[in-house]
């Protein structure tokens, strides 16, 4: 019995078409993932008021000298006449007890550090927009929104904290934003439409990764949350 071989050019043809089907495949199963996510967020963004959480804040140095900085405490996110609003209190600083007390709104930012008794006043002016991007991100923000500021891939699933997460890699289409933010990676909770986790790269490779847990959705978000509480004589510094 005669055993016909097949070409080796024919098996190249044979192994590139089925490599050629198989990447298609993935293409296609991943767009329906990315639209599964972005329509979670839209669903989240239509309903949104408020978000709460304990919040992670590790900022990793690369260059020149590997470094890093562990910020631990509380986050608060609420949607107001149309704008997010953010408080950020620190309670420790690398395992150390330290407060400062971060308050966003409206383009303005202020940050008191109880130890030095300052507070420092932050103007946004023209970068509200590109502010508030950021700030939306998994909190309030649709997915149309997140479309229209990033160039959106899905990256498959991980697990953050026990609950699988969608990952998405984002690529900042403001090339202003993109000279100091050029990628930026986002954990989603799709069953909730909600970050758990966001990765922020700077040019250099440092980044800041942010974890967030005991995440409560829309409730009630007490009088004075976002008005910084500071005792006489507290120096105020205008930047």
């Amino acid at each position: 019995m005669t055993v016909e071989r097949t070409p080796v050019s024919r098996k190249i043809v044979i192994l590139a078409t089925l490599l050629m089907l198989s990447t298609g495949s993935r293409g296609a199963f991943a767009a329906d993932d990315l639209n599964k996510v972005l329509a979670a967020l839209d669903a989240s963004a239509a309903m949104f008021k408020s978000a709460q959480a304990d919040i992670s804040w590790d900022h990793e140095q690369v260059q020149p000298v590997p470094d890093s900085e562990v910020q631990v405490g509380t986050v608060l996110f609420e949607r107001k006449s149309g704008q997010v609003q953010m408080a950020l209190h620190i309670k420790t600083d690398n395992g150390k007890p330290i407060l400062k007390d971060l308050v966003y709104a409206g383009g303005t930012g202020k940050l008191y550090d109880h130890q030095l008794k300052q507070v420092e006043v932050f103007q946004v002016g023209d970068k509200q927009s590109q502010l508030d991007a950021f700030l939306t991100l998994g909190f309030g923000g649709s997915g149309k929104d997140l479309q229209k500021n990033w160039t959106v891939t899905y990256a498959g699933t991980e697990s953050v904290g026990g609950i699988s997460a969608a990952k998405l890699q984002l690529i900042p289409r403001d090339a202003s934003v993109a000279k100091t933010t050029p990628k930026v990676l986002l954990w989603i909770d799709v069953a909730k439409g909600v970050a758990l986790k966001q990765q922020r790269f700077e040019p250099s490779g440092d980044f800041v990764l942010l974890t967030y847990t005991n995440l409560h959705l829309n409730g009630p978000v007490p009088s004075g949350s976002f008005d910084l509480k500071t005792p006489p004589g507290t120096q105020v510094v205008n930047h």
